[in-house]
């Protein structure tokens, strides 16, 4: 696949092998394939039974190349990180922060998939931990942007922490 950089849309698309496939995935324990043939899961990407094993949520290629590519998937990261109560990988972190990532969520991403993300990640088995990931990840202002309504950046962040309250 390849994508244009003002699309999360691949396109050119060519029919790959199993391991392509697996390292095209937005995480590790997500590229773990069922081998119908053989009635085994198939590990392609190597990383991601260690992944699952540790509770980590980690992607199969290099962070900030597949966040770009798609930056769906940093919502994705944070939603299965709060539905499997797992840790984000490290690298994958760092790359979630960077402003790159955020600029492409807001401009490649429609509304209603940012949405559907979020109305996962409420209905997660953590969602306090979902959103407290959204904001250590400095992704709260760009998946609930609501500077214009309030742009006081210290009501709107009381606003949120109100918010996280009553969640819990």
């Amino acid at each position: 696949e390849e994508y244009t950089s003002d699309s999360r849309i691949p396109d050119l698309m060519r029919i790959g092998t199993a391991e392509e496939d697996a390292h095209r995935r937005d995480l590790t324990i997500n590229a773990l394939f069922y081998n119908v043939n053989t009635g085994r899961v198939e590990d392609w990407t190597g990383r991601g039974f260690d992944d699952l094993r540790r509770g980590v949520v980690a992607t199969p290629l290099p962070p900030l190349t597949t966040l770009l590519d798609d930056p769906l998937r940093v919502l994705r990261a944070v939603r299965f990180a709060a539905r499997l109560r797992f840790d984000m990988d490290a690298d994958l972190r760092e790359s979630a922060r960077d402003a790159r990532v955020r600029e492409a969520l807001g401009l490649k991403v429609a509304r209603e998939r940012v949405g559907s993300e979020v109305d996962l990640m409420l209905r997660s088995p953590d969602p306090v931990g979902a959103m407290r990931l959204l904001v250590s990840l400095r992704l709260v202002d760009t998946v609930f942007p609501a500077a214009e309504a309030v742009p006081d950046e210290q009501t709107r962040a009381g606003v949120f922490a109100r918010g996280l309250t009553l969640l819990s």
